[in-house]
């Protein structure tokens, strides 16, 4: 079904492995880098995370950028992707509009947008000193980690909807503060099925890891006032 979406639109190279071992061997051949990874994982041989790990302990292919594929909506498999550098998360059965929706997103990176604005160029497109933008930063990840801790509590299907509502405006304000290529679109007043709701939790995870690397570099721009 994936192979056959991918086929309908664009020039796509595609080349398919039918279990971990056979991707590890393609991916590590560097007469074919790939662009992209989709990652199913329910393998045969292995499973998908087991061979994601091996995927990034090897050189030739560390960096490549890979887009889970998957019927599991738990939050586990949400954090150990997230940790194993995963930013794309698509559940099974392949979507085309998700799925070229992932793939648009990825060509952007490749053409070099960068993901996160500087933050002294943030800082002035929103009128701000640095320290006010740093302020700004601190509470988004705070209003983001109660988000988190909200949603990985096993939020039932009525709180979905909130969730979903609360993290349309963590977007805003996440793109406010200079993130990029934020690949979530919310639709008020809909349903939010188990597939959607693993997918914002995953999108969410990964603003915040980009923010926390955000308030890294502040903390050595900006000082604490209190060690200055």
């Amino acid at each position: 079904m994936l192979v056959n979406i991918l086929k309908s639109e664009g020039e796509h190279q595609i080349l398919t492995a039918s279990d971990g071992d056979e991707a590890l061997r393609l991916m590590g051949d560097p007469r074919h880098p790939f662009d992209v990874v989709f990652l199913d994982l329910m393998l045969p041989s292995i499973s998908g995370l087991d061979l994601l790990e091996r995927v990034r302990a090897t050189p030739a292919c560390r960096f490549v950028r890979v887009i889970i594929c998957t019927t599991s909506t738990d939050s586990a498999t949400v954090v150990r992707a997230a940790r194993l550098g995963v930013r794309h998360y698509m559940v099974k059965p392949a979507d085309r509009i998700r799925v070229f929706e992932q793939l648009n997103i990825i060509k952007a990176e490749i053409a070099g947008q960068q993901k996160i604005e500087k933050p002294e160029e943030a800082a002035g497109r929103l009128g701000i000193d640095l320290q006010a933008y740093k302020a700004k930063v601190g509470s988004t990840l705070e209003n983001m980690e109660r988000w988190l801790t909200h949603a990985k509590a096993g939020a039932q299907s009525a709180d979905r909807r909130q969730l979903a509502v609360d993290s349309g405006h963590l977007k805003t304000d996440a793109l406010d503060l200079g993130l990029r290529e934020v690949g979530l679109t919310i639709e008020p007043n809909s349903e939010v099925p188990d597939s959607r709701a693993i997918e914002i939790a995953f999108i969410m995870s990964h603003l915040h890891g980009e923010l926390n690397r955000v308030r890294s570099v502040l903390k050595i721009i900006v000082p604490d006032k209190a060690s200055a």
